[in-house]
């Protein structure tokens, strides 16, 4: 059902990912050098190398700018139970890649990896998952019969709303993307986490779009 709902989207239509694109290349390289009975790298900088087999390119800059909002960043994807997520996106994506719709992984196409709570943190509603917050950012929301109380009783439904407002941000070009050479080829490999622009909830509105 999942693979149909991807390989099936339309022109001007995305999808919000919860879930790190990949892991971070010095966790890769490291894990490989292990396997093939090679030393253990970055023993002349063991904090830094630490800190690259933690978090990708990606974390480093979403932690940077929601840390002042929020006090915290990402989770590490190579540290954490995170990873287990990340490696059933692996297998999706996989089999997206066969029915012709590859993932890029620098979040150019109409997948993109999301992290909700970084996208609340930046609308200022870093608080409760509230839908009643979220209407005073996004007055022009309007809920289907029964949906709003579907997104109030369960933190994940309401965490997928968000995944696809920040889509939405992401199909008109209001979210972060790779600065420069080092973080788009960072990113091609580890993937990249859109944040949405503060002001594009008022950007989103019918008519602005």
């Amino acid at each position: 059902y999942l693979l149909d709902l991807l390989s099936g989207l339309g022109d001007g239509e995305g999808a919000g990912v919860d879930c790190p694109f990949g892991w971070p290349i010095a966790f890769a390289e490291a894990v490989a050098a292990h396997a093939d009975h090679r030393p253990w790298p970055g023993h002349a900088d063991r904090e830094g190398h630490y800190r690259d087999l933690r978090l990708r390119m990606t974390d480093r800059v979403t932690d940077a700018a929601l840390r002042p909002l929020t006090g915290r960043g990402p989770l590490s994807v190579s540290m954490d139970k995170l990873g287990a997520t990340a490696a059933r996106w692996a297998h999706l994506a996989h089999h997206l890649a066969e029915r012709g719709h590859p993932v890029d992984r620098t979040d150019t196409g109409r997948v993109v990896e999301v992290y909700p709570a970084g996208s609340r943190a930046v609308w200022g509603l870093a608080g409760a998952r509230s839908t009643g917050a979220l209407v005073g950012v996004m007055p022009w929301l309007r809920f289907e019969p029964g949906a709003r109380a579907a997104y109030e009783g369960n933190e994940h439904a309401f965490d997928a709303l968000i995944a696809a407002l920040t889509a939405r941000c992401a199909v008109l070009g209001l979210t972060s993307r790779p600065g420069g050479a080092e973080e788009e080829g960072a990113a091609a490999v580890e993937g990249w986490i859109h944040l949405p622009a503060a002001d594009a909830p008022a950007r989103l509105a019918p008519g602005r779009s």
